[in-house]
């Protein structure tokens, strides 16, 4: 199986390796060291109750931004934006990255660590119907992956102190 070693802009350095013996897109991955994926909980997203595809609301995501995600939601539904989400794609998958280009890439998507969410998987434009929400998720300290090619996609840049999420 590939091992590879990167530096995480969060996590610093993580060790992994993949499923298969050569490197394939997409391909499962195990964490070696440097990442503690216990730190990736459950928690529940009321506004996602009803979503289809968020387990009733119920998505693991890492427990450094779980106050970040749940005011997004929040905010989201106090401005009446809940109306553009129509699914839910999900959060943790521990992968390699699946560029849209189609290209390999040998780095872990940041599905893997418990950061980012997919909304409107289905769209025809592949998630383009989330564009009134993406101010509110970049407000809490994520990235709108419409920047590179997935509109569906918001991860977390940084991670926010309870005085920057207003608390």
């Amino acid at each position: 199986m590939p091992k590879s070693t990167f530096v995480h802009p969060l996590f610093g350095t993580i060790q992994f390796e993949t499923e298969h013996e050569a490197w394939k897109r997409g391909d499962h991955i195990t964490f070696l060291s440097g990442f503690d994926s216990s730190d990736v909980v459950k928690l529940f997203i009321p506004q996602l109750e009803r979503i289809p595809g968020s387990n009733r609301g119920k998505l693991s995501f890492h427990k450094k931004g779980h106050a970040q995600l749940l005011r997004a939601f929040h905010d989201i539904q106090e401005q009446d934006l809940m109306r553009h989400i129509k699914t839910c794609a999900g959060t943790v998958n521990r992968r390699l990255r699946k560029p849209t280009s189609g290209a390999l890439s040998k780095l872990p998507s940041n599905h893997a660590f418990g950061i980012a969410i997919d909304l409107n998987e289905g769209d025809p434009g592949f998630g383009d119907s989330v564009a009134p929400v993406a101010p509110v998720f970049e407000k809490y300290g994520f990235m709108w992956g419409k920047s590179f090619n997935d509109p569906m996609h918001f991860e977390i840049q940084r991670f926010l102190t309870p005085k920057e999420l207003g608390g």
